[in-house]
């Protein structure tokens, strides 16, 4: 994880995705660079991104990106994640966790059956269902 980040965003518009990222990844790389007194690209290659097509895919991509921080062995809470929001622990106004927690009440995983399960969702062993698909990968 110290060299790369996850998001999963919402397209409302068209092209929204595109133009947030350019902002984004532009600004970021300015800031950077003046703050480590440096000059040049910052990122390695375009970003990529894919569509999530339904309620699973939305799920197993949720849990992959909270778990992703135990690739090195970080804490899930306290790493730089939005994990801790989604637990209830913090509250970051521009994060929207109740798109996902919402699927937990409305029963749409049916091992899972509250928001308090999320916990047990993301940090539990993965069976068969909630295994990250193939066309939800990037590497």
């Amino acid at each position: 994880m110290p060299n790369h980040f996850h998001f999963l965003i919402k397209q409302i518009t068209k092209y929204g995705l595109r133009g947030f990222m350019q902002s984004l990844l532009t600004r970021y790389t300015a800031y950077f660079n003046k703050k480590y007194d440096r000059v040049g690209s910052l990122f390695q290659g375009r970003y990529k991104a894919v569509m999530v097509k339904d309620d699973r895919q939305l799920l197993v991509l949720s849990r992959y990106i909270h778990r992703n921080p135990l690739e090195i062995n970080a804490n899930l809470v306290e790493s730089f994640s939005s994990y801790a929001d989604y637990l209830g622990l913090r509250k970051t106004t521009w994060l929207k966790p109740g798109i996902v927690l919402d699927f937990f009440n409305k029963k749409v995983a049916p091992e899972f059956n509250d928001t308090s399960s999320y916990k047990k969702f993301v940090e539990g062993e993965a069976s068969g269902l909630w295994e990250v698909p193939d066309d939800l990968k990037l590497d």
